[in-house]
């Protein structure tokens, strides 16, 4: 097995820059030293070497601290630290090919880390997983340093759980259950969608139906409406007829009147042109006058415009002169108003200014009594240090002798609680002894009973063997004749064969299941590798015990992950498959069969299976714990021992099961002979049918001798265990007896020895009771030389001085605040007199600017008057000049205005011809427009008869009513929805698909919640066989350890993981307590009884224990090595200890010893001759 053969040791710690060898042996190894000799460090650096990296295990504050000397200067080089462990490895349980495998790491002054596997570089990371993977990584439990144990006896319930889950490593199925729960939150979101999905849809739905309903009705209305609106054609079209002829009638008339006024308007417009002409010759004439006219006209504006600039100016400024004369009386009132307020408020700042100063007077006067008060209470306060200084002295004086006092009081109270605890303890010990010499003979009579016992169950299981061997005999006949059954069958069934409609038959049978055929069939999609059959070969040797092991697991489908497998599940169910066969690789455990030293033994049947690297776990998990035999009855052996075997002839046996499964495939050659008899295939069939019936009358009498061996077997198993029973109550007995003897003498000599230290007891008891009362005596004295008056009267006059200050304080705190507030309001009104003060400079600058203003204003207005006299002068002669153009152009004027009246009245006759004309030829329009409109609505009307089978001649009502009825009706079915019916199909069947969709989510969901609930069950399952295998174990460790009793209790096992554990201590004839509620000493054992269960949950190779036995006593400790010697069979101990019982014990002894601050190691090879070895 893996342990440490040596530790290298180089300037680590204590050790100096030398190189310290220390070499160990499997089994119990002892480290012995005086204090501070550098013992621990050997433990310690064992564990460096193996990656710990916190200093305050290694009892340093930084890790530069381990390196020797590190602070001083007796090393020239560079200093480092160095330790390297030797592992033996010839197991190969830690996974590196080589017998020994080295870990050495280094560590130099600048606290750099390297190291080394045999030799070569590593990281530390590689160095913890290989440790792991042999069960000999880091943690408390196998490397339990200096106050570990303490820790350990002081944890909570909660923390003994965790340490449980811990070592067990319950977080895996956190994990599991974590990222299902991931999974399941994910298949809530998805069926959350779905849901709201099928709600938005159904509301969808529901929005459809209405509007297919609506589009429905108004398909109705509408085609009932077209009916009516049928017969109201009919009705239209003889109207329609009767307007038609009145029109055209009409518009004949209109017609002739229109040529007749056209002609009349055609003369008129002849003379309108002969005017025209004349007029135009008077026109040019008329020309030169219209241009000068312009002219002037021009001029005679721009006049008027310049001088109506100048009026616009006077007037604005006429007006601004007005709102200034309105605000100058104005300011004059607001400056009287705030002459007025200023006056106010000087009053008020005066009054204000002469109530401070009676306040500062007060003020002054309080300042003046404080003075004197001070002055008193200083002087009072003089006394009372004194009269304190001389009480101090007297009170140090009682103090002296009330601590003389209590320490005796204390030593009589000690020595009384001794003597009552010396009493009880003969009390209790002679109970003990009385109690011990019953047991010893009742002892004694169980011995003889069991001895007895022993006997008859050794009798029952000689004659059970003895029945079994025949009844195995017996068996072994049947299973030979069936043997030759079976290859007859096999033989038939070759036969058969040649007949093709039985080929087709075995192949039906011979290919994959229903199931199995159907998920092949998407095996991409699936995530399928394939069948276990196409994935693995063999070789022609090996076919029968291949076939023989694999039974129906040979058509298993094979996937990557178990993930895949739950979804191959629900592609299974949901298609409502048969059940199959699933293997997923990934969930493959990894382990390798530990081989029997028996005979025949050819090797593990995997080994002779061939596949892809990729499945190489696949064969393990088929084959790899099947040991293949090279005859029957070494598998028989075999299986007896507890192994799966099978022979090359492929019979298999289960492990202690005596069962035999034979291939049948394997049988086939003996057939021949029968199946060449049977002359046709019916005959061949009758053959094969009483073969079948003849086995399974065979097969049945198996089945009943293997009952019978069964139940033999059972009782068998039953004597063996009352028998082993039986065998270790008699040895636990015989130990219990002689150690009840040796008990008996242990109490008779205690006993002893108590009553002599009762004895002395006393004799102090009455010495420390006479001091007490002399220094009682003393105490009284002092204190009756002491008069306290004096202090209480000073207390009185102080307490009267500070009352008074307390007073005159409190009326100069208000004071104060009068002052304060008085000082606020002077502060507000001096600011409200500023403010009025800038008021008054700003209303002054105003009404200077104000005058000033309308000075110049008046100025501006006499400047404007000035200018526009010339400007008015100016105008009025363009004026007269127009006056004369107009004069002389007055003759030609009249001639063009004479014509114009000729003009007038000819155009205005024209207009009104051509008014009457277009007012004659809008009404013809108008009919024509009636006209055609009649016609079109006639063939419209047309249309809608023929449409409907009608013609204008049939019989006619009036529909009118209806047809408006239908018609509001319709116009009330607005915004219909034209593809409603079609969308409402096409939602509804979207609908049915998302309602399918759902149900397989809700499935999926169920089946989350399903593997997450036995993701917790076998989570509790797994922590309840830890919990009973450590509770077990704490039983049996410490019954052994004080002959008293210990176990775990849940604290509540509804809810496990969120509550804890109860570790109840029950000592030999005392109460049971919890383990936190017992002495110190209590503590530590049931503290180390706990590690060493807890240490059965993951065993390790090896064990450093550092001085955990140091709070035991000499027979606690004494069990405890017998312990480990007992263990150290199992896994290495290298234990730092001071105690004889594990010197006694150690299979190798190693003492430490200082010398000029380096620790030097002594090894003891025999226990008794020394020899050094430090280098």
């Amino acid at each position: 097995m893996v342990h440490v053969k040596k530790v290298e040791i180089f300037g680590f710690k204590s050790f100096g820059f030398r190189n310290t060898t220390v070499n160990f042996e499997p089994g119990l190894v002892s480290i012995s030293g005086p204090n501070g000799s550098g013992k621990s460090n050997i433990l310690d650096a064992i564990i460096f070497a193996m990656g710990e990296n916190k200093p305050k295990v290694m009892r340093v504050d930084k890790l530069r601290s381990l390196i020797h000397d590190i602070e001083g200067s007796g090393r020239r080089g560079p200093k480092m630290a160095r330790s390297s462990v030797h592992f033996d490895n010839t197991d190969r349980k830690i996974p590196v090919d080589s017998d020994v495998v080295e870990i050495t790491r280094e560590l130099d002054e600048n606290g750099d880390n390297t190291y080394y596997l045999n030799k070569k570089k590593t990281q530390r990371s590689h160095v913890l997983d290989l440790l792991d993977m042999a069960n000999a990584g880091l943690g408390q439990l196998n490397a339990v340093q200096q106050g570990t144990v303490t820790r350990i006896s002081e944890f909570t319930s909660e923390e003994k759980r965790k340490t449980i889950e811990d070592l067990i490593g319950l977080s895996y199925f956190d994990e599991k259950k974590s990222e299902s729960i991931k999974q399941l939150d994910e298949a809530d979101r998805r069926l959350e969608i779905a849901l709201a999905k099928m709600g938005e849809i159904k509301k969808r739905i529901d929005e459809l139906e209405e509007e297919r309903n609506q589009k429905l009705r108004h398909d109705i209305l509408e085609r009932e409406l077209n009916r009516y609106k049928a017969i109201s054609a009919a009705n239209k079209m003889k109207t329609i007829s009767l307007q038609k002829s009145e029109k055209e009638g009409k518009l004949d008339g209109l017609k002739s009147q229109i040529t007749t006024l056209d002609g009349e308007r055609s003369i008129l417009r002849d003379e309108i042109s002969v005017l025209d002409a004349e007029k135009s010759k008077l026109m040019n004439a008329a020309n030169d006058y219209t241009q000068a006219k312009a002219t002037l006209d021009a001029e005679i504006s721009s006049a008027m415009e310049q001088y109506e600039i100048d009026n616009t100016a006077i007037s604005a400024s006429n007006k601004r002169l007005e709102q200034i004369n309105t605000r100058l009386p104005q300011i004059k009132i607001e400056l009287e108003e705030i002459v007025n307020a200023r006056a106010d408020i000087d009053s008020q700042i005066q009054k204000i200014k002469d109530s401070i100063e009676i306040t500062n007077g007060e003020k002054n006067k309080i300042n003046r009594d404080l003075e004197l008060i001070d002055s008193e209470r200083n002087k009072i306060l003089t006394e009372q240090s004194e009269a304190a200084a001389k009480k101090s002295e007297i009170d140090n004086k009682i103090r002296i002798l009330t601590d003389q006092s209590n320490n005796v009081k204390l030593k009589l109270s000690k020595i009384l609680h001794e003597k009552e605890e010396s009493e009880l303890k003969i009390k209790s010990n002679s109970e003990k002894l009385n109690e011990l010499e019953k047991d010893i003979v009742e002892l004694t009579t169980l011995e003889s009973k069991l001895s007895s016992l022993t006997n008859n169950h050794q009798d029952t299981i000689s004659e059970l063997k003895s029945r079994i061997s025949k009844l195995k005999t017996k068996k072994l006949k049947i299973i030979h004749d069936m043997d030759e059954l079976g290859f007859i069958l096999e033989k038939s069934d070759k036969a058969a064969n040649q007949y093709e409609s039985k080929i087709k038959t075995v192949k039906g049978f011979m290919h994959e299941d229903y199931t199995v055929a159907k998920l092949k069939e998407d095996a991409d999609k699936l995530g399928i590798d394939g069948l276990v059959y196409e994935m693995i070969s063999w070789d022609k040797k090996y076919e029968r015990s291949v076939l023989a092991v694999s039974s129906d697991w040979i058509k298993a489908l094979v996937v990557k992950d178990f993930a895949t497998l739950l979804g191959i599940a629900e592609v299974a169910r949901s298609k409502k498959l048969p059940k199959l066969k699933i293997i997923p690789l990934d969930a493959i455990p990894k382990f390798k069969l530990s081989m029997p030293k028996e005979s025949g033994i050819i090797g593990v049947l995997s080994d002779f299976v061939k596949c892809a690297d990729t499945y190489s776990a696949l064969k393990t998990f088929l084959f790899g714990n099947i040991i293949l035999a090279d005859s029957r009855e070494s598998a028989y052996n075999l299986s007896q021992l507890g192994y799966k075997s099978v022979t090359l002839e492929g019979e298999f046996f289960e492990a202690k099961g005596g069962t035999v499964v034979i291939d049948i495939n394997s049988k086939i050659s003996k057939l021949t002979k029968l199946i060449s008899m049977s002359s046709d295939i019916d005959g061949l069939i009758q053959s094969i049918s009483l073969i079948k019936k003849y086995m399974l009358k065979k097969k049945y009498s198996l089945k009943k001798l293997e009952d019978s061996i069964q139940s033999y077997s059972d009782r068998l198993s039953i004597s063996e265990n009352a028998l082993t029973s039986a065998s270790e109550n008699y040895t636990n007995l015989k130990s219990r007896i002689i150690s009840a003897k040796n008990t008996k003498v242990q109490l008779t000599k205690r006993i002893s020895d108590l009553i002599s230290r009762n004895n002395i007891i006393s004799s102090e008891v009455s010495t420390n009771e006479s001091h007490l009362e002399s220094l009682l005596d003393r105490i009284g004295i002092v204190e009756q030389n002491y008069a306290s008056g004096e202090q209480t009267r000073i207390a009185s006059e102080l307490s009267k001085i500070n009352i008074k200050k307390s007073d005159i304080e409190k009326l100069y705190t208000s004071i104060m605040n009068d002052y304060r507030d008085k000082s606020s309001q002077l502060t507000t009104m001096q600011t409200q007199d500023n403010r009025e003060k800038s008021q008054t400079t700003r209303l002054n600058d105003e009404e200077n600017s104000l005058h000033l203003e309308s000075e110049q204003i008046e100025s501006k207005i006499d400047d404007l008057e000035k200018q526009k006299d010339p400007k008015r002068e100016i105008l009025e002669g363009l004026r007269q000049k127009e006056q004369e153009l107009i004069s002389t152009s007055g003759s030609s004027i009249g001639e063009v205005q004479e014509i114009d009246s000729k003009l007038k009245t000819l155009t205005e006759k024209d207009m009104d011809l051509t008014k009457q004309i277009n007012n004659f030829e809008r009404q013809s329009d108008s009919l024509n427009r009636d006209l055609h409109d009649l016609i079109e609505n006639e063939t419209k009307l047309q249309q809608i008869l023929s449409a409907f089978g009608f013609d204008k001649n049939m019989e006619t009502f009036d529909v009118d009513p209806i047809v408006q009825g239908l018609t509001t009706e319709l116009s009330s079915l607005n915004a219909l929805n034209a593809k409603a019916p079609e969308t409402y199909l096409e939602v509804s069947y979207g609908y049915r698909s998302m309602s399918v969709r759902k149900n397989s989510l809700e499935e999926e969901r169920t089946g989350i919640v399903r593997f997450i609930e036995s993701i917790e069950r076998d989570k509790r399952q797994t922590f309840l066989d830890a919990f009973d295998k450590v509770d077990k174990e704490i039983r049996l460790i410490f019954n052994k350890m004080t002959g008293g009793n210990a176990w775990l209790e849940l604290q509540n096992e509804d809810d496990i993981f969120n509550s804890g554990i109860s570790y109840l201590i029950q000592f030999p004839n005392k109460p049971k307590r919890e383990s936190t509620s017992i002495s110190g000493g209590e503590k530590t054992l049931a503290a180390i009884v706990f590690v060493l269960a807890l240490q059965k949950l993951k065993p390790s190779p090896f064990y450093l224990f550092d001085e955990v036995d140091a709070h035991l006593d000499a027979p606690n400790a004494e069990r405890l090595s017998t312990i480990l010697e007992e263990r150290s069979k199992e896994s290495q101990f290298i234990m730092v200890s001071l105690k004889d019982s594990v010197i006694q014990k150690a299979k190798l002894i190693y003492g430490v010893f200082p010398k000029n601050g380096v620790s030097n190691v002594v090894t003891y090879k025999d226990k008794r001759v020394p020899s050094v070895k430090t280098t």
